[in-house]
């Protein structure tokens, strides 16, 4: 019998040549070094699926798998060991001590490239050795046409407003706020929070301005 070309599958984002197009999930697990303790199938739009030892798996090009096993990243320098082949980006803030605060980002330095930012509620790829680093993010808005400056993507309505009022824009603490959406511009409550956008415009009106 000629023999059966090998079948390329992932397992935590590293090829792996597979000898055979069937394999149990203690054979699996065993394609790590050292032995992964659980493994997973990469299940896309659905819950991944744990492989138990026994079951039989039929393999096809280019499927993915990911462990438990600890990896090693860092995080401005600083090493953390993680146990997940992926992490949403709220994960990965909270790997550090204390968490990485909703005023920075973060960005994954990748060698001889442009780093990659993380964007809100990404799933990220996580390989042993990743390394990521965190700045404090500046966005611009306007607030009744006037240029603000923000520490951060997420903020109150009442943030917003002292923010504007500390770079000289003449408002009062109790104004009503408003962000521009499509034609239209949207209430903003003093306690509600929102992610904002560079060039965001809000408005900003005296409780009495009927204008």
């Amino acid at each position: 019998m000629a023999p059966t070309n090998p079948v390329h599958i992932f397992i935590d984002s590293t090829q792996i040549d597979a000898a055979k197009r069937r394999l149990t999930g203690a054979q699996l697990r065993a394609l790590t070094d050292p032995p992964a303790e659980n493994i997973w199938l990469d299940l896309p739009d659905a819950q991944d699926h744990l492989v138990g030892d026994q079951e039989i798996v039929a393999l096809k090009e280019g499927m993915r798998f990911f462990t438990d096993q600890a990896r090693t990243i860092y995080v401005d320098k600083v090493p953390y060991q993680v146990r997940s082949a992926s992490l949403t980006e709220d994960q990965l803030r909270a790997v550090t001590t204390p968490p990485v605060p909703e005023t920075h980002g973060i960005w994954k330095d990748l060698p001889d490239e442009l780093d990659d930012p993380i964007s809100d509620g990404e799933i990220i790829a996580i390989a042993d050795g990743d390394r990521f680093f965190t700045r404090v993010i500046t966005v611009r808005i306007t607030v009744n046409r006037q240029p603000v400056t923000l520490d951060g993507r997420t903020h109150t309505g009442q943030q917003i407003k002292d923010s504007a009022i500390a770079q000289g824009v003449a408002i009062g603490p109790d104004f009503l706020l408003s962000r521009k959406t499509g034609q239209k511009f949207k209430p903003v409550g003093d306690d509600e929070q929102i992610n904002v956008k560079r060039n965001d415009e809000f408005r900003a009106l005296d409780g009495d301005d009927n204008s």
